[in-house]
């Protein structure tokens, strides 16, 4: 066996370039070849391999007797049927499962399918215990198969250790680039990143020091023509056959790039339908998913989970997927550059009820051109609903069309939302709260500003205030407001589009749109007296 730096790892490629020096990125098939024969399979390693795929990407992990095989998943249920851990089924178990052809292989055996083929074999390992067991099976293997390896840090520092000369590729999961002081205790040969963190900047920090940069994983020509126009040296993907056409077209064409940047309606259109999509996977995922570790940020009330931060990755990948070109800020992860195009997103807004189990939490989603609002989703996992509008095109929820009407509206007896200003009332919270008191109206503070005010466009509430506008957290709702009728001021009045950022900010029923107004400003004027 090879554990030498692989070919995949190293950013200058043979062959010819295009006609505007991009070289096409290396592929990589993502575990074997999954649309095609079961993932981790000899048959999907074979066709991997048949396709032409510079390397092969498979999930290694160990049985109760220690043998290391091919498997993603910590138990056999997905794949196998069998609800058991991997890691407590001996081998002769384990080799049982499945039929013909299509069974666990032994990573020993895949070393020796792959001796004296092209393809790089790159072993993903996920624990240090299943690490081990990898690296000492290679170490063994007599075959001259060139292996790489990807996971968590852990693992690889143990990889590491039994092999000193492995290829180790560096997961990175953050839009800020790696300084050496990063690469140190790992010394990897490449850049391992999630399409989601996938910018010019890293990658031209990454070649700086000597590193090559993978993604994962791409399916879509887009996205994949993207990535090698920002020189990615390799692409994971699930799907050989149609990159290597469209990586093969664009280089024997010289690289083309659009003609015509694509018009509002065309962009509207997709994205809305994207939006949608996304809205209604991140309600399954928060109801399903428990908090598993919770963090504070700044402040000890100012807390971020685990699902916070999966539900971002998610929702950023699939939006580079389907606008690899689109610039994204996220409440998690921070700003990635762009074209005029910008995707503002608050995975969990809410997340102190959250991990209080209080089930009112919201993601919010929204696309602007231009700093223009264009589409919007606010998705409410509790009751399983998203409210969604696209500017020009109304609002609606649940195939509903929302539309507030003109009708004047009486303050008593109605509610008014707001929130804290982080854990603590806004100057003035008290004072608005006594004013309403007095006309026999309710303030509600439920612990999501997205949901304050998205409400108020599905007529639930007269109105609703927050202390500083961000359109990370308050962009889609805002949108949904315009679109159903209400009105959006700030302290001078009305406004179009977005209030300032950091300013505070009141959406209203129109038919109490003056009276609310009215009392909020003397209320925020008392609060700076």
């Amino acid at each position: 066996m090879t554990t030498t730096q692989s070919p995949v790892a190293q950013a200058e490629h043979p062959g010819a370039t295009g006609r505007r020096g991009v070289r096409p990125p290396r592929l990589v098939a993502h575990r074997g070849a999954p649309r095609v024969r079961r993932e981790n399979t000899m048959p999907a390693v074979a066709v991997a391999e048949a396709l032409g795929a510079e390397a092969v990407e498979v999930d290694v992990r160990r049985t109760a007797d220690g043998v290391a095989v091919l498997l993603h998943d910590e138990t056999l249920g997905r794949m196998w049927s069998d609800a058991r851990r991997v890691s407590e089924v001996d081998w002769c178990e384990v080799a049982r499962l499945g039929n013909g052809l299509d069974r666990i292989p032994r990573l020993d055996d895949v070393l020796e399918r792959l001796d004296g083929c092209d393809a790089t074999l790159v072993v993903h390992v996920t624990t240090p215990e299943d690490a081990v067991v990898a690296a000492r099976t290679v170490a063994a293997s007599g075959a001259l198969t060139r292996v790489a390896w990807r996971g968590a840090p852990e693992a690889l520092a143990v990889v590491r250790a039994e092999l000193p000369d492995a290829d180790l590729w560096l997961g990175w999961e953050t839009l800020e680039p790696p300084t050496p002081s990063d690469l140190e205790a790992l010394r990897p040969s490449t850049l391992d990143l999630d399409v989601a963190f996938l910018t010019p900047r890293t990658v031209e920090a990454a070649h700086a020091m000597g590193l090559a940069v993978a993604v994962w994983t791409v399916d879509e020509v887009e996205p994949a023509l993207w990535a090698a126009r920002l020189r990615v040296d390799s692409i994971t993907t699930d799907d050989v056959a149609t990159l290597r056409a469209a990586l093969a077209a664009a280089e024997r064409d010289g690289w083309p790039v659009p003609d015509r940047e694509p018009t509002e309606a065309e962009v509207a259109t997709r994205a809305e339908a994207l939006a949608h999509r996304v809205a209604h996977e991140v309600i399954a995922f928060t109801r399903e998913h428990p908090v598993v570790t919770v963090a504070a940020k700044g402040d000890p009330a100012d807390l971020v989970t685990d699902v916070d931060r999966l539900v971002e990755r998610h929702v950023r990948s699939r939006v580079r997927t389907a606008f690899p070109t689109h610039a994204f800020t996220g409440e998690e992860f921070g700003d990635a550059p762009g074209d005029r195009h910008r995707w503002y997103l608050d995975p969990v807004d809410g997340t102190t009820n959250l991990v209080n189990g209080i089930p009112w939490t919201s993601m919010s989603l929204c696309l602007t051109r231009g700093g223009r609002p264009l589409v919007g989703v606010v998705a409410d996992p509790w009751r399983g609903e998203v409210l969604e509008a696209r500017r020009g095109r109304g609002a609606r929820v649940r195939d509903r069309a929302l539309r507030l009407d003109d009708a004047p509206r009486a303050l008593a007896g109605a509610a008014v939302g707001t929130e804290l200003d982080g854990h603590r009332p806004w100057p003035g919270f008290g004072a608005l709260l006594d004013a309403l008191a007095d006309r026999s109206c309710t303030v509600r503070v439920q612990g999501s500003g997205t949901l304050t005010i998205a409400q108020v466009a599905a007529g639930r509430g007269i109105g609703g205030c927050v202390w500083a506008f961000d359109p990370v957290d308050h962009g889609a709702a805002v949108l949904l407001v315009h679109e159903a009728g209400g009105v959006v001021l700030t302290r001078s009045g009305p406004v179009e589009g977005f209030p300032p950022v950091g300013e505070p900010f009141l959406v209203a029923h129109p038919g109490a749109a003056d009276e609310l107004h009215a009392v909020w400003t003397a209320a925020l004027a008392a609060g700076q007296a």
